[in-house]
């Protein structure tokens, strides 16, 4: 059986300069750690044409949540806010590590073998490592929130 890190929910402050993106960026990243977590449970279910059905709807909305981000993140450029600019980079990143263990998933259910399971598990190992190494970034945007509070309360 494989058992995959079912990743909580995810929300960002909303920052004062790029506020209007931060809605689209907390909605879009909630509905793609939604999906992700289905695909997890129809893994573990053995539902992989619906895992990967899953994997499109997550690829999806974290796409929006990066392009949201990006938008937030050109805001804060051209205001040359540096602690905007930092934060939103750590919400790239998580973002973009995110993506990539959609797609280490979806690269283990396209290539799932009932006789031997083993390469489609190395794939889905990858993908929990990535998601669980992204709070690394929850921790440093939290760390930003507690040095700059007047950044992040409107």
């Amino acid at each position: 059986m494989i058992i995959l890190v079912i990743i909580g929910l995810f929300h960002i402050s909303n920052t004062s300069k790029a506020s209007g993106d931060i809605p689209s960026i907390n909605s879009n990243l909630q509905s793609g750690n939604e999906h992700y977590n289905i695909i997890a449970t129809d893994i573990n279910e053995q539902k992989y044409s619906e895992a990967k059905t899953e994997s499109d709807k997550t690829l999806e909305y974290y796409s929006k949540a990066k392009n949201s981000t990006q938008n937030a993140l050109n805001k804060a450029i051209k205001q040359n806010d540096s602690i905007q600019i930092e934060y939103l980079n750590y919400t790239l990143d998580e973002i973009n590590m995110k993506i990539n263990a959609t797609y280490e998933i979806r690269s283990g259910i396209n290539l799932i073998n009932p006789d031997d399971l083993s390469i489609s598990e190395n794939h889905f190992q990858t993908s929990n490592q990535l998601i669980q190494n992204t709070t690394q970034y929850t921790d440093k945007r939290n760390q930003l929130e507690k040095q700059y509070p007047d950044k992040f309360i409107d």
